[in-house]
């Protein structure tokens, strides 16, 4: 199972990548939403998740991110973490996926990523 990490804190980002390897996942990374995109445009067919931070930057978020990787593959399982309040998770993300706070147990993220993936 190959997923995207979107996650522009250095330490967050090699962090999820460790531990989500050790979940058993080939895991492919971005630092900000252009460098997603991209990698969801080049290979989004092929990706199982995408695991995205939703404050990326001041002209795209998380919700974006994953709204694209949905638009290339609607069945991509997404997760998303944030430091800040949740509280348009529901209202702006994709349908059937998760929030975690920070800080993350990488644990939860993968066991999430495991249960949204067909």
């Amino acid at each position: 199972m190959r997923v995207l990490v979107v996650e522009d804190e250095t330490l967050v980002l090699f962090t999820l990548e460790a531990e989500l390897s050790r979940a058993g996942f080939e895991v492919v990374m971005a630092s900000d939403p252009a460098g997603a995109k991209a990698r969801l445009d080049e290979e989004g067919a092929g990706l199982s998740g995408v695991v995205v931070d939703l404050n990326l930057s001041a002209d795209e978020t998380g919700f974006d991110v994953a709204r694209h990787a949905r638009s290339i593959n609607p069945a991509i399982a997404v997760v998303y973490i944030s430091g800040n309040d949740p509280h348009h998770w529901e209202d702006q993300g994709v349908k059937d996926s998760a929030f975690f706070a920070k800080p993350i147990l990488s644990a939860q993220v993968a066991q999430a990523l495991k249960d949204r993936i067909r």
